[in-house]
């Protein structure tokens, strides 16, 4: 056999085993970066579960980093806008928070369990948002009001309805709780300033409708007919009485639960302007 045929023999085979061992070191890293990936997107989903988001959006970039999937970026953005939301309701941004909790809700080829928790955080957001607006903000107008007129113990009263409201210690009332402990400080200051005192009382019924009752209708019981009433029916009975010919902006939404247990309805369509005139009466 001539040498160039055996040279060219041995070309060939080095060539067949380097291919192989090329071939075989790339399938090896491909299993690797793909064991990796699933690891990273299982850490992830570990992580939603317990309701880290932060863990979870930071699994789902590694993820990422590794195979840049539509899955792992949908997910990492459903847990970024979980976060958002989280932040937004701690600062008062009721409408920022809802959006972006809609975007994890109806997110595309999302994470299903991402979605469930976006709706038990959408209907908390509408919870602290009626709260807010219906029982919150009066009372601190109503403060600030006092503070004008140099009503100091009026103001430092209406201060601590805010901090005897049953869910003021709760982490999205925080900063509400914050200013409202500013503000008998301030009071008190102010009254110190002008050579009087004040000092703090207990929430009573009174600028809030008939909050602060004792008994089964106390301030806290959330619930009618074992069931704990939520933003939707709350927004219900507002609607209805507010169709009764009633104030109902007035009412916060523990005055409307109260009202809702002591009718002894299913529904809050079932109540009528009877009933409602015979829980306003003393």
């Amino acid at each position: 056999m001539k040498k160039t045929t055996i040279w060219t023999i041995v070309a060939v085979v080095i060539i067949v085993l380097g291919g192989g061992t090329i071939y075989g070191t790339q399938k090896a890293s491909s299993h690797q970066v793909n064991a990796a990936y699933t690891e990273a997107m299982d850490n992830g989903k570990d992580a939603v579960m317990d309701k880290d988001y932060i863990r979870a959006s930071s699994n789902f970039a590694k993820a990422i980093k590794l195979k840049n999937t539509a899955t792992a970026k949908v997910y990492k953005d459903q847990a970024d806008k979980m976060l958002t939301a989280i932040s937004a309701t701690k600062d008062g941004e009721y409408t920022d928070a809802l959006n972006n909790v809609n975007n994890v809700i109806n997110a595309n080829n999302g994470y299903a369990l991402l979605a469930k928790q976006g709706q038990k955080l959408q209907a908390t957001i509408k919870d602290v948002k009626d709260n807010y607006e219906h029982e919150l903000k009066p009372l601190f107008d109503q403060a600030k009001k006092a503070e004008q007129d140099k009503q100091y113990q009026q103001a430092v009263d209406l201060y601590q309805k805010i901090l005897d409201l049953p869910y003021i210690e709760g982490k999205y009332y925080a900063k509400y709780k914050e200013q409202a402990q500013k503000g008998i400080a301030n009071n008190k200051d102010a009254a110190k300033e002008k050579g009087t005192s004040v000092a703090t009382a207990k929430t009573t019924a009174g600028d809030t409708g008939n909050a602060g009752k004792t008994g089964e209708g106390a301030m806290g019981d959330h619930k009618v007919n074992g069931k704990t009433v939520g933003a939707s029916q709350i927004s219900q009975l507002r609607k209805k009485l507010q169709s009764l010919g009633f104030d109902s902006m007035s009412w916060s939404p523990q005055d409307l639960i109260d009202m809702y247990r002591s009718t002894g309805h299913t529904s809050p369509s079932q109540i009528t302007k009877q009933d409602v005139q015979k829980y306003l009466k003393p």
